[in-house]
């Protein structure tokens, strides 16, 4: 006699369920594969672009460096600081009420500092130069701010960082970067990388990425080269702006306080836009920075850079 139906349908039952557990353990193995795959894929590009930039750390760069005005006097230093400080508060032009803040290319931890000052709940600075980081430390000290989880800094590569990997990774409401985006290979990789750090909020909560970088028509010119030249006009001599090879984006190697061998990549207007775009950002605030009427009552000597726009800052929301 065999089998009844019932204990028929059980054994299937149990295969099926056996069958189940075999092919959940399979695909489980072929993800963890693919997943170590991508992760070699990616190390492998990335180990590809390892040259990168670190002239921060050079002791008589970072010497020189600490003699400029935004070195000594932070974020007040700045010229440009009131307009991005509204593009990063907006009409609000209050404070970041407990918000979490990356600062990438974080330097001497002006902005992580005043992110915390001014009601962020958590700030993390990253540079490439380990001097940066240990000077912003030095000065969080001296301001006798305890290094606690709701502030820290750590040393990253841009050009490398893997945001998307992070624990804090779709957490930030603000990435926030200054005069640093302008020396990156790949921005559109960074630009990647930053939106998936990025909060992904309601309508009216989304995450902001705000940002600086030297003006296209200031790191354009190749020849001649990135300086002001004496032209002579009707009315006696004046300097003018060599602009040229705007179009030819890429790599610009200058000297910059007293260091040869800088390396900096010229992008246009566009395709700093086009990034944004490409990337799944929203445009929300442009600036060409000139010095203003005030700023040239205040300091005189900025008179001739009315002539050409110094930075270029930018602001985007994640869709």
């Amino acid at each position: 006699m065999g089998p009844s139906s019932s204990r028929i349908s059980e054994l299937v039952s149990l295969r099926h369920e056996e069958c189940s557990l075999i092919y959940d353990s399979i695909t489980s193995k072929l993800d963890s594969q693919r997943r170590k795959l991508l992760r070699y894929s990616r190390a492998t590009y990335l180990n590809m672009h390892s040259d990168s930039q670190n002239i921060y750390d050079d002791p008589n760069f970072f010497t020189a460096y600490g003699t400029l005005k935004r070195s000594q006097q932070g974020l007040a230093g700045a010229p440009e600081w009131p307009s991005i400080r509204q593009m990063i508060l907006g009409s609000s032009n209050d404070s970041l009420p407990q918000s979490r803040v990356l600062d990438l290319g974080c330097g001497y931890g002006w902005f992580v500092r005043w992110a915390r000052e001014n009601g962020a709940s958590y700030v993390k600075g990253v540079d490439i130069s380990e001097k940066m980081i240990e000077k912003a430390k030095s000065f969080d000290t001296d301001a006798k701010i305890v290094a606690t989880r709701e502030i820290c800094y750590e040393e990253h590569d841009l050009e490398r960082i893997m945001l998307d990997e992070d624990p804090d990774c779709g957490s930030y409401d603000l990435v926030y970067s200054s005069l640093t985006f302008h020396y990156i290979e790949d921005l559109g990789r960074l630009f990647r990388q930053i939106h998936s750090s990025l909060k992904r909020g309601n309508k009216s909560v989304k995450g902001k990425l705000v940002f600086s970088v030297e003006h296209p028509i200031y790191s354009a010119p190749v020849q001649p080269a990135a300086d002001w030249i004496d032209v002579k006009t009707a009315g006696g001599e004046s300097q003018a702006w060599p602009l040229n090879s705007y179009s030819m984006e890429g790599l610009r190697v200058t000297s910059w306080l007293g260091t040869d061998g800088v390396r900096k990549y010229h992008r246009t207007t566009e395709t700093y836009v086009s990034l944004l775009l490409e990337n799944e950002f929203v445009l929300t605030g442009l600036k060409d920075w000139a010095p203003s009427d005030e700023d040239i009552a205040a300091n005189p000597e900025w008179s001739v850079e009315r002539h050409r726009p110094f930075f270029l800052l930018l602001a985007a929301e994640i869709r």
